[in-house]
């Protein structure tokens, strides 16, 4: 399974996580960059600047983060 987790880097020392996101739907061509990041941008509210926002692709089974 797919996880995202959800970093907010606001220019402290260490990145600051927003949320777990797991990927639960089936048809793959339906995940996208942007929707992933739309979920992302929700999770952490209208006042965080997006350019601010990343996400780490992890495989949960293996918690190997997966090259993207």
């Amino acid at each position: 399974m797919v996880v995202y987790e959800f970093y907010l880097n606001d220019g402290s020392e260490e990145p600051n996580l927003i949320g777990i996101l797991p990927e639960r739907r089936k048809n793959r061509r339906r995940v996208t960059r942007n929707s992933i990041m739309k979920w992302g941008k929700l999770a952490a509210g209208s006042y965080v600047d997006p350019k601010s926002i990343y996400y780490i692709q992890f495989d949960k089974h293996n918690q190997t983060p997966i090259a993207g």
